[in-house]
């Protein structure tokens, strides 16, 4: 998913048959949803294509029906001899245009976060397309829900696997860091005689593990680097009472690459005995 902006027509993110193909328009205007649809359609069979679910629960799009739409408007032909492939007309190709912009949309589409709505207000930006729009968009989302850590998470995991896939590895193996970070954030007390390991939800996951083992492979790093660097980056974040030290946090994610479970059991205990400090304590010193 490459290549300049192409121009855009008009659309709406939804709506009637009508609203998707432009009825009573002397010009075929279709949406991006549609435009994705057709797209898809001329990529595989169309049983397969018109099968996924995501045309009606995501874009309330009805595939039969927009096959007829395209096809009468001239936009697409089957091939000869089989009936369930088509191909692009010249006229559909030029309505595709843009194609690889609304792409990337519908990939790495997040409701309210990622979508065709939210995209065309930044499209008309310069060279906000692509990969910088998308950034751009989980960036505003972020701002918006940073009050809510388990939707951040969310948020950073979206955007781990949108650097991941396009090889901005750099940029991946700091929102890595930020994940690792947000995953292990435990800010209220914890009960000394229930908090372990085994029960806690504050874990580096799999999922985190295996991006790391691949973006160090991608990098070139070895795992003291990796260390250095996550090092260098707790440095910059603020300052914020909390269960485990910086120091426990990278501790944590060596243990467990090294799959050390009773390491990381005996730390997550050792942690938990540690008196707490509320952040009150803090702000009455302060001023004291």
């Amino acid at each position: 998913m490459r290549g300049p902006a192409g121009g855009l027509t008009a659309f709406s993110p939804v709506g009637t048959m009508g609203e998707i193909l432009g009825e009573g328009d002397s010009a075929m205007r279709l949406t991006p949803a549609t435009k994705v649809f057709l797209y898809m359609l001329t990529m595989a069979d169309a049983t397969d294509t018109c099968s996924d679910p995501v045309w009606h629960e995501r874009y309330h799009l009805d595939p039969d029906r927009t096959i007829i739409k395209l096809h009468q408007r001239g936009l697409i032909k089957p091939v000869q001899g089989s009936p369930t492939h088509y191909v692009l007309t010249a006229d559909g190709q030029r309505d595709l245009v843009d194609i690889e912009d609304w792409l990337w949309i519908h990939e790495y589409y997040l409701p309210d976060v990622i979508d065709f709505a939210r995209a065309r207000r930044l499209f008309w930006q310069p060279q906000r397309v692509g990969y910088p729009l998308l950034q751009d968009l989980l960036a505003q989302a972020k701002r918006r829900f940073r009050d809510d850590a388990a939707y951040l998470a969310i948020l950073l995991r979206h955007q781990l696997r949108l650097e991941f896939d396009t090889q901005h590895d750099e940029d991946a193996v700091k929102t890595l860091m930020a994940l690792i970070d947000q995953d292990l954030d435990i800010r209220g007390p914890v009960d000394p005689l229930t908090f372990s390991y085994a029960t806690t939800w504050a874990k580096v996951t799999s999922f985190e593990k295996q991006m790391l083992k691949a973006l160090l492979g991608r990098l070139n790093w070895t795992l003291a680097d990796f260390e250095m660097q996550f090092s260098a980056w707790l440095d910059q974040q603020p300052r914020t009472p909390r269960l485990f030290t910086r120091f426990e946090l990278m501790t944590i994610v060596m243990y467990e690459l090294a799959n050390n479970t009773p390491k990381l059991a005996c730390l997550y205990h050792a942690a938990a005995q540690r008196p707490s400090t509320p952040t009150v304590t803090l702000e009455v010193e302060a001023f004291s």
